[in-house]
């Protein structure tokens, strides 16, 4: 996460401790417990510090923090603060079997919310997928792997050009968010997309709401009807950015690499007013 200067932070704990305690005040708790499964570059920072202030003070938070986890467990196996831990780097497996973990003493618990960058959890929906609702945000996956490109670029996680990106082992990985999220693979090899394609379509079904980056009002009124509590989303992370021109050829590449979340978003746009729906008709039952 971002951090940001101090007086914004300020006003954005103001915020969320201010919704909490209103919550505690007026006893409006949560209707479900919810997992907030956070798909990187699709504003889910905004959203879940959104999600946060609906949670009454006296109810559990589980928050997975990125950089903490990370940190932690190159110190842990390597006795140093190893930046090779990172999320599409060569210990990327690693760092989701420990998020797994994570998620599940979360649910054992009993956290009311719990948020954070980790892929979908078979054995967590066998154990808790009766307490807990699915939810989660989504982009458009081209304009999302170019954002990526860029944060990466100003931060000097990857120095090469576009072209560079677009060859690279972490460049496919970043193309492929939405598959390796929801199939639940931290790694998927080419030969094994249409497995993790299966998979994910499968996952994708267990959730009981899907968001979009581009209407974000459009969540916050599904999780209002389906959780009974309406989240206020701000856009912290929000920035404009300067247009990024790519050529044909480059556009062909980013477009076949990022195919199968192509596939799944489309799914996510066919699927999400159903979804819609069910949350409407679960509150008014």
């Amino acid at each position: 996460m971002r951090e940001l200067p101090p007086f914004a932070r300020f006003r954005q704990r103001s915020r969320l401790y201010g919704g909490r305690l209103l919550r505690s005040a007026t006893m409006r708790t949560p209707r479900h417990a919810c997992v907030f499964m956070h798909v990187p570059k699709c504003g889910g920072t905004s959203v879940s510090e959104a999600l946060y202030a609906t949670v009454p003070v006296h109810l559990k938070i589980g928050i997975l923090d990125s950089p903490s986890i990370r940190r932690a467990l190159a110190i842990r196996n390597c006795d140093r603060d190893d930046l090779t831990y990172h999320d599409e780097g060569p210990h990327v497996a690693a760092i989701s079997r420990f998020r797994e973990t994570l998620v599940l003493m979360h649910m054992a618990h009993q956290a009311t919310l719990i948020h954070g960058h980790f892929l979908f959890s078979d054995i967590a929906w066998r154990h808790f997928g009766d307490r807990y609702r699915f939810v989660s945000i989504l982009r458009d996956p081209v304009a999302r792997t170019i954002s990526n490109y860029r944060m990466d670029r100003r931060t000097g996680v990857f120095t090469g050009d576009f072209d560079a990106f677009l060859d690279s082992a972490e460049g496919r990985l970043k193309a492929l968010h939405m598959l390796r999220y929801f199939s639940g693979m931290a790694t998927v090899a080419p030969d094994e997309e249409s497995q993790a394609l299966e998979l994910a379509r499968r996952n994708m079904g267990r959730f009981a709401l899907l968001g979009f980056l581009e209407d974000l009002k459009g969540f916050a009124d599904g999780y209002a009807a389906l959780f009974g509590v309406r989240p206020w989303i701000p856009h912290y992370n929000a920035a404009e950015e300067r247009p990024f021109d790519i050529t044909p050829d480059q556009r062909d590449r980013l477009h076949a690499l990022c195919a199968p979340d192509i596939a799944l978003f489309e799914q996510a746009r066919q699927t999400a007013p159903q979804l819609l729906a069910q949350a409407l008709q679960e509150r008014t039952a």
